[in-house]
């Protein structure tokens, strides 16, 4: 470490006076890095440590057009057209950095520049605000009576790293004709007692710059955790209305299914109900048929019963001859009638309409006749007195007694009307 003495800048015009407890870590006359070629320097050479390969050295302080420079450095082949930027690095070690109590960086520059501390920018000067890169300008020329002024600015020991520490440098110049270029850096450490009000200070400042920057990361977290739950409701009313889209085409789709199944089942239902009346009506009609040729041959088979004892008187009052005869026909009625066939028709048919009618009545009333069965069957038929004795072949007063009997048998009185009962049974 060089302690700082009386440091005269010749032709510069500056005195660095030198201050209690001050201690020289970067001086005038130390070897710096620089790049002045036409393009831009590779992205990060303000941080890192290797990207020196096309980087030239010199010691401090380092330009071009002014007298007191030690290292001359290029500017291009057009003088008129003179590179704007100039990069200047340089490292240092620092094994403790809380050796003093503040540290003050004393710069010269011309025309304007950017100053950083292991990456990051710590100083600004002379230069427009925001993105600043290889063509940036300065914001104005420096002129004769500023050139070889300092500018001071403090660092504390918690800016520093324990160990390898970068000081990087843009210099830009305010014009491409400007006539001349400056750099120069000076690093003291100080243990003056009278900077503990200005580390307060700044201490203080810091202090309030990070609770600022605490409460605008807590605003910002605030922000981004609203924008994902921002986010997250509309994913989730997404996911909803995707739901919903989904469930409501299941339910248009399972409806419209139904809704087939429902119109193929009534079609199919008035197809087989309609199939069904047709085939009962057919059978109606047959059982109708059936039941009008069952009794046509019972009223046959009453007619042939009839004839047949007409004859037996008429055989009885002729010739042998004709008698003969008679019994001839006699005997072939016989055959035709000697089976009670039409009457057991009439009654299957007559129990396939009406529910086994006969069966019933006769299962209830056990003491009616088959022939007042017979009457009741005509009855319910809806015969009239003068049919049911035509096809029993009897005269209609019979039919009239029979009725009589029958009503006595189940037990009506004489309002009661027995073909009403009937029909109603």
């Amino acid at each position: 470490m060089k302690h700082l003495g009386v440091i005269i800048a010749i032709g510069l015009g500056t005195f660095f006076t030198p201050l209690y407890g001050q201690t020289n870590i970067i001086a005038t006359g130390d070897e710096w890095y620089y790049y002045d070629a036409e393009n831009a320097p590779e992205i990060g050479w303000e941080n890192e440590l290797q990207l020196t390969e096309n980087w030239k050295k010199g010691i401090s302080p380092l330009g071009y057009g002014d007298e007191g420079i030690k290292t001359i450095i290029g500017f291009g082949d057009d003088p008129k057209k003179k590179h704007i930027t100039k990069y200047f690095k340089k490292t240092i070690r620092i094994d403790n950095p809380f050796e003093y109590l503040a540290y003050t960086l004393k710069v010269q520059r011309d025309d304007g520049i950017i100053l950083y501390l292991n990456g990051r920018e710590i100083m600004r000067n002379n230069m427009p605000d925001g993105i600043i890169d290889h063509h940036t300008t300065a914001t104005g020329l420096i002129n004769n009576n500023y050139e070889g002024s300092l500018l001071n600015h403090v660092i504390f020991p918690e800016d520093l790293n324990i160990g390898i520490n970068i000081f990087s440098a843009s210099v830009h110049q305010a014009r491409a004709t400007s006539s001349d270029c400056l750099f120069n850096l000076e690093l003291v450490g100080e243990n003056d007692s009278g900077l503990v009000p200005l580390l307060l200070k700044e201490q203080t400042i810091k202090s309030l710059n990070l609770n600022l920057r605490l409460k605008e990361l807590n605003h910002k977290h605030e922000i981004e955790n609203k924008d994902v739950q921002i986010k997250l409701i509309e994913q989730s009313k997404a996911t909803l209305k995707s739901l919903l889209y989904t469930i409501g085409f299941l339910l248009l789709v399972t409806l419209s299914g139904l809704l087939y199944l429902w119109i193929t089942s009534t079609k199919s239902k008035r197809k087989n109900e309609q199939a069904i009346t047709e085939l009962k009506n057919l059978n109606d009609l047959k059982n109708n048929e059936m039941m009008g040729h069952s009794i046509n041959s019972y009223h046959n088979q009453q007619y042939l019963n009839g004839l047949k004892g007409r004859l037996e008187k008429v055989s009885k009052k002729d010739t042998l001859t004709l008698k003969k005869e008679l019994g001839k026909i006699i005997h072939d009625i016989e055959f035709n009638i000697v089976h009670e066939e039409g009457w057991e028709n009439l009654k299957m048919h007559f129990n396939a309409i009406h529910s086994g009618f006969h069966d019933q009545l006769k299962n209830q009333y056990p003491v009616l006749s088959e022939l007042e069965l017979k009457h009741c069957i005509f009855i319910k038929l809806r015969m009239n007195t003068k049919e049911i004795a035509n096809i029993l072949h009897v005269d209609p007063r019979s039919v009239q007694a029979a009725r009589y009997r029958i009503k006595k048998k189940l037990g009506l009185d004489e309002n009661t009307d027995l073909k009403e009962f009937l029909l109603k049974l």
